[in-house]
């Protein structure tokens, strides 16, 4: 997840303070997932867009169990979207979008699965086209962040993001594409960053993205992709949910406030 623009001041950063084992495989944006028992908060299928089929959803070891949405628990009758971003370098301050997904459902179950390349209005440098793939001429006519930014906010308003490091990272670069474009920021209701939970839950071994989906078995095999990795993260989330239940057996605010 990679992220010249102005120097401008350092939007704040409301999102601090809002409130078994089998293989999943990810490849090319278009999900695989293996036998699921009983998920005790929520299925994750229901958050990777439209249905099975649409979604490329398959079977990797053993029979396939397709649930719909999320059944109960913390995330029940919310809209969940795992969130993530691709940019034109690290800092927020100078730094682009090139590429947004949001992959999840809505309140009522109904898939949502939302991405674009964005023309970031500067080169992309040759270093982060190494890293997410995207050059110069795959983002030629797809529209600056001014044209896509009004479908996006509508979805994050009032919704549970999920990403990792989406925190430090992608909330930073939206809030700063909103302060270059005028508009405010949206709301989520709250923002589950993978990165901090899994540091808080002290989760052995390295925290990145690429590890927590090896440890928790969910194969990837490309990442720095925005869906793809909104799409891991969300998987992750939910391996996280079930490894750890009693630490999610509260009300989304409290689990929040005990991070």
């Amino acid at each position: 997840m990679l992220a010249l623009g102005f120097p401008g001041p350092i939007p704040e950063q409301p999102a601090i303070a809002w409130v078994r084992k089998r293989r999943i495989a990810i490849s090319d944006a278009r999900f695989w997932i293996s036998a699921i028992d009983s998920v005790q908060y929520f299925h994750p299928i229901g958050m990777l867009g439209e249905n099975a089929a649409d979604h490329g959803i398959g079977i990797v070891d053993g029979a396939g169990c397709l649930g719909s949405g999320m059944v109960r628990g913390m995330l029940s009758g919310k809209r969940v979207l795992g969130f993530d971003l691709e940019t034109t370098g690290f800092n927020h301050r100078v730094d682009r979008i090139v590429q947004y997904a949001l992959v999840g459902s809505d309140e009522d179950g109904s898939h949502i699965r939302v991405q674009s390349l964005v023309d970031p209005g500067i080169d992309i440098p040759s270093d982060a086209s190494k890293v997410h793939g995207i050059s110069n001429s795959d983002v030629k006519g797809k529209g600056e962040w001014k044209k896509h930014h009004e479908g996006v906010f509508e979805l994050i308003e009032g919704s549970v993001l999920v990403g990792h490091n989406v925190i430090d990272f992608d909330w930073r670069f939206l809030e700063m594409e909103c302060l270059r474009i005028g508009v405010e920021a949206p709301t989520p209701l709250a923002i589950l960053d993978t990165l901090v939970i899994s540091r808080s839950f002290q989760i052995p071994g390295r925290h990145r993205l690429v590890d927590l989906c090896d440890r928790f078995g969910i194969a990837v095999e490309s990442f720095h992709d925005a869906q793809s990795d909104a799409g891991a993260t969300m998987l992750l989330l939910w391996r996280i949910m079930t490894a750890y239940p009693d630490r999610f057996d509260c009300e989304i605010e409290d689990f929040l406030s005990c991070l």
